[in-house]
């Protein structure tokens, strides 16, 4: 079977909310969480958003209880099935329907890399529009000199993967670093905490 064949194959597979879950756990989930706790730890997170949030699994990991959004209606039907009462709804992370300023806690999780140039500086706005506190991203680095990131970049639904300065250029154009920290768990990630502070004034309106 050809590489290409693979590709689709694994990414017919993954689609599948309980197939998902399952890579994320044998891709070191929980290795992955236990970092991004700490980094939460003291952030309030009353009002919290999970973009891209896929069947928001990652998100409760961390002790957080978000309003979860996903392109997908897929794994949010999945979500609702396993945690009744959670509010999860279809979204377009470039043009979210919710005000300025509405959730004191963004996560973004492992999603930009789905993104293209143009639609990533679209998202990248709107996290910073809808945020009043902090947004958390996590996103697994390009990192050719790797040998297993390349094997895993073969395979992953992700066509955009971005180094390190590519990544932290896309978002300090709209949002401020607060803290930033790169660590290797099969993948090499990228964990940001932002603050939208001054730059939220440069991006659009709420949309509709």
């Amino acid at each position: 079977m050809t590489d290409t064949r693979l590709q689709r194959l694994a990414a017919a597979l993954v689609s599948r909310p309980l197939v998902y879950d399952l890579v994320q756990e044998l891709a070191g989930q929980e290795k992955v969480a236990r970092r991004l706790r700490a980094a939460l730890a003291g952030m309030p997170h009353r009002r919290a958003l999970d973009v891209g949030s896929a069947a928001g699994g990652f998100a409760f990991r961390l002790g957080v209880s978000p309003v979860c959004t996903d392109l997908d209606p897929r794994p949010l039907a999945a979500l609702r099935r396993r945690r009744p009462g959670t509010r999860a709804l279809v979204a377009n992370a470039g043009a979210l329907p919710f005000p300025d300023g509405a959730f004191d806690l963004v996560l973004c999780l492992a999603v930009l890399h789905h993104l293209d140039d143009p639609t990533l500086e679209a998202v990248v706005a709107e996290l910073a529009r809808i945020s009043s506190g902090r947004v958390l991203v996590l996103e697994p680095l390009r990192n050719d000199a790797r040998g297993v990131s390349r094997f895993l970049w073969r395979y992953d639904r992700g066509k955009h993967p971005r180094t390190r300065d590519q990544l932290l250029a896309a978002l300090s154009g709209r949002m401020e670093v607060v803290e930033s920290a790169e660590f290797a768990v099969y993948h090499q990630y990228l964990m940001c905490v932002m603050r939208p502070g001054r730059f939220r004034a440069a991006s659009p309106g709420p949309r509709r």
